[in-house]
């Protein structure tokens, strides 16, 4: 398959919901540099006595004593924090119809940025000491108006700023990662079941060179999918690692990240399917009903929408949902978990729909 035939094939697939959206650690940059060299450095520099050293190779530290970790961790959720991602990238991706994108660096910028622009999405992260059940949002196929209002699943592969202890700094955390992928809890089996029927995988950002890079293409299927696309600035540098890419697990490298994700979205964009998002409005407390929904807080989220849709066109909706959270909370004891969270995640839904209204 030619270049020229990439960009329609993959937009194809996306419409089936059949593409996975891979983010990989390059994806990012902060102050001039990828973001996890900058978070590597930010870290050897202020932790220089506790690190013993540094595998360059695979990208993690070794310790002189694991008293330190907890301490390393919460300087890396401080480093995220301060991280200004690039949010015209993240916004093209949210509004693109995808049904899964995987990532595996720790942030939740692309759920933030789909909270901001009212666009209705599952989060979760894989956490290697506990089971998970999945509210994978169905497939939509017919109408493209159906298209338009698809839930996507992001999912962080590896750990998440919410969960400190989650992050991967040493080999000690990727081995407990690897366990948990490879034998209990596993990843979700709703999640496998999308992935086998995935039939495009398009990397952005993503270093192939490393082993457990290799190890998690295998656990994702990769080599089944018909379709695999990486971005060419990020191949190794090695010819012997580019060759055995290439012909063991079959991914054609094309161009640009940005210029990849531009023609995607201008092709969604001429066809009037990009998933629609807040207008400008009159409401003037949107932000912090979006803060409120992004840190879970949905009794603040509920108060402020009945407050200021009081007396206007979309009132009946905000008393109604309001309402379904009060029997939420009510039947909160008698049900079980995964089901109270799918019935909680609808809210989340309706008032980014009520939103819209605004």
């Amino acid at each position: 398959m030619d270049n020229g035939q990439v960009i329609p094939r993959l937009i194809a697939d996306i419409k089936l919901g059949r593409c996975a959206l891979i983010l990989g650690p390059e994806i990012f940059s902060a102050n001039g540099e990828p973001l996890q060299i900058y978070l590597r450095n930010e870290l050897t520099s202020k932790f220089e006595d506790q690190i013993a050293a540094y595998h360059e190779r695979d990208g993690f530290f070794m310790l002189h004593s694991s008293e330190y970790k907890t301490e390393m961790q919460d300087e890396l959720k401080y480093l995220y924090e301060q991280v200004k991602p690039d949010w015209e990238v993240l916004q093209k991706i949210a509004e693109i119809p995808f049904s899964l994108v995987l990532s595996v660096n720790a942030d939740t910028w692309l759920r933030d940025k789909a909270f901001e622009l009212g666009l209705s999405h599952r989060f979760a992260w894989f956490n290697p000491e506990h089971g998970q059940e999945l509210d994978m949002p169905p497939l939509l196929f017919g109408r493209d108006e159906d298209l338009r209002e698809r839930t996507p699943l992001y999912y962080n592969l590896c750990g998440c700023t919410e969960a400190p202890s989650s992050f991967i700094l040493d080999y000690d955390d990727l081995f407990r990662l690897l366990e948990g992928m490879l034998g209990a809890p596993r990843l979700p089996e709703k999640l496998l079941s999308r992935l086998k029927d995935t039939t495009s995988y398009l990397f952005l950002g993503f270093q192939f060179d490393r082993w457990h890079t290799q190890m998690l293409l295998r656990l994702l299927d990769v080599k089944n999918a018909a379709r695999r696309f990486a971005i060419q600035s990020h191949m190794p540098a090695e010819n012997d690692n580019k060759a055995f890419i290439m012909k063991h697990f079959k991914i054609k490298f094309l161009g640009d990240d940005e210029e990849l994700i531009q023609a995607i979205y201008d092709g969604f964009k001429l066809e009037n399917l990009l998933r629609p998002t807040l207008s400008d409005g009159h409401f003037p407390n949107k932000q912090y009903l979006i803060n409120y929904l992004q840190n879970g807080d949905l009794d603040s989220a509920i108060q402020l929408l009945r407050q200021e849709s009081a007396g206007r066109d979309y009132e009946n909706e905000s008393i109604q949902i309001s309402a379904r959270y009060a029997d939420l909370n009510r039947e909160k004891d008698l049900l079980p978990t995964f089901d109270y969270d799918i019935k909680r995640n609808r809210i989340v839904d309706s008032i980014l729909q009520v939103l819209k209204l605004m």
